[in-house]
């Protein structure tokens, strides 16, 4: 009887063992997948950046799990040895951290972006078009048509001359800051094997310090750093708006109104709304008559100002967008050139090589010239130029700050007439080119190139 009670015993304690381990795994397992799940990513440990969920599900990649891109393909043992080491935040989490306005353990792309994309998706051109509209009282409709050669400008040429050869591993390069805004070297292997080195003209990095300098190798995350979070200015924001009917452009000055609103910062929900309240109540003094004759215009604006100051009182409750000096600005696109550095923190023309060339920053490598259209009338100008051959000594790679210069009877062959400005009534007169400022484009820089058209340089 005693034997088969110790049997009983131990039979009964291999139950309770099997029964806890049973249910630790299970709650381990529930605690992996809960920590891998968009609500912990987003409320449970990370808002130290709470603005950031909003930002992904106005992105192409809404329905891609942060873990996808922050951590890589769940259930391999790389991926839960980087996220076990994600542990050491938790320190900073309880205890006070730095505003963080980027993610400084964001692998590769080839642990999240190649999971879903081969790294030479572009075999053709592609046109895109986009509406922007004026700030004055009519918000005058106006459409931008570029040519986007991410197959470069030959077609059948060597994948090596695509826009995807930036990320095939040939460009390194060293930046100064952890945003990668301020790239001040860079390094690029050429399909012969050969390599060249551009420095900063403006400020070039000793060559001991380059041997101690952090290395990068460019990927896609290099240029789509916002493809998951994409930062709206207010100006994108009410064109979006405009272009897709939210906002009735027959609403005088409507653009500018809410641009100036949208720039406008709080710090409580109650003054957002005084402030909505005010902007609105100032807008109809000045056009009393405008809620009886444009019923719907004005309904459909009160609503989109609703939801999105409905959006930007959220982020102040939430602790978010409050950091001094923290907002969309602080979270750069580096895919463009306009309101960030991005293709300009190479492509600037301050990077040059020990001869004078710089990476060249001839617009036409990477998209046509501007077409800007009113009521979809292309102009004559434009047509006659499209079956032409661009002139050699286009291609030099510092053509963009030279061209003014270089202007003479010779050009009229192909453009009818040379006549700058922003107009858009002759090639020269593109508000595309002329209207923008263009702030981060060194052109004094690059009129240092020696370096004559028709010699090699990089696209």
């Amino acid at each position: 009887m005693q034997k088969k009670s110790k049997w009983k015993i131990a039979l009964g304690g291999l139950a309770v063992f099997i029964v806890l381990f049973l249910a630790v795994g299970a709650v381990t397992v529930a605690g992996w997948e809960y920590s891998n799940s968009n609500e912990f990513c987003a409320s449970a440990c990370h808002a130290v950046h709470p603005e950031e969920p909003y930002a992904h599900q106005q992105s192409h990649h809404a329905e891609v799990d942060c873990v996808e891109c922050h951590i890589g393909r769940i259930g391999t043992f790389a991926s839960f040895a980087e996220k076990s080491g994600h542990i050491v935040h938790a320190w900073s989490f309880f205890f006070g951290y730095e505003r963080p306005t980027y993610a400084p353990s964001f692998g590769g792309a080839q642990d999240s972006c190649e999971g879903c994309h081969t790294r030479n998706p572009h075999r053709h051109d592609v046109v895109n078009v986009s509406k922007r509209f004026s700030t004055d009282r009519r918000n005058t409709e106006k459409k931008l048509t570029l040519t986007m050669r991410l197959n470069g400008r030959e077609i059948d040429q060597d994948d090596h001359r695509g826009v995807n050869w930036h990320a095939s591993g040939a460009v390194r390069f060293i930046a100064e800051d952890p945003q990668n805004l301020r790239i001040r070297w860079v390094e690029a292997t050429l399909p012969d094997g050969s390599r060249r080195i551009y420095n900063n003209v403006m400020a070039p990095i000793p060559a001991e310090e380059v041997e101690k300098g952090d290395m990068q190798v460019m990927d896609c995350g290099d240029c789509h750093n916002r493809a998951g979070h994409p930062f709206r200015n207010p100006e994108e924001e009410v064109d979006l708006a405009l272009a897709d009917g939210r906002l009735d452009p027959d609403l005088p000055f409507i653009k500018a109104r809410l641009i100036e609103l949208l720039e406008k910062e709080f710090d409580s929900e109650d003054e957002a709304n005084e402030i909505v309240r005010d902007a609105w109540s100032k807008y109809q003094e000045e056009y009393p008559d405008l809620a009886e004759k444009e019923p719907a215009a004005w309904q459909a604006a009160r609503q989109f100002l609703g939801e999105r100051q409905g959006f930007m009182v959220d982020l102040m409750i939430r602790n978010r967008f409050v950091g001094e000096g923290v907002s969309w600005r602080s979270f750069p696109d580096h895919n463009g050139h306009k309101l960030d550095p991005g293709c300009f923190r190479c492509h600037s023309g301050r990077l040059q090589d020990a001869e004078g060339t710089p990476i060249t920053a001839n617009c036409t490598n990477c998209h046509s010239i501007p077409l800007i259209t009113k009521r979809d009338r292309i102009p004559d100008y434009f047509l006659a130029l499209l079956d032409m051959k661009k002139p050699e000594h286009h291609r030099d790679p510092a053509f963009i700050s030279k061209h003014m210069d270089m202007a003479g009877e010779e050009c009229t062959t192909c453009h009818e007439e040379i006549r700058y400005g922003a107009s858009d009534r002759s090639y020269c007169s593109n508000s595309g080119c002329h209207g923008e400022v263009w702030e981060f484009l060194d052109l004094e820089a690059m009129r240092k190139a020696t370096r004559i058209a028709g010699q090699a340089h990089i696209d």
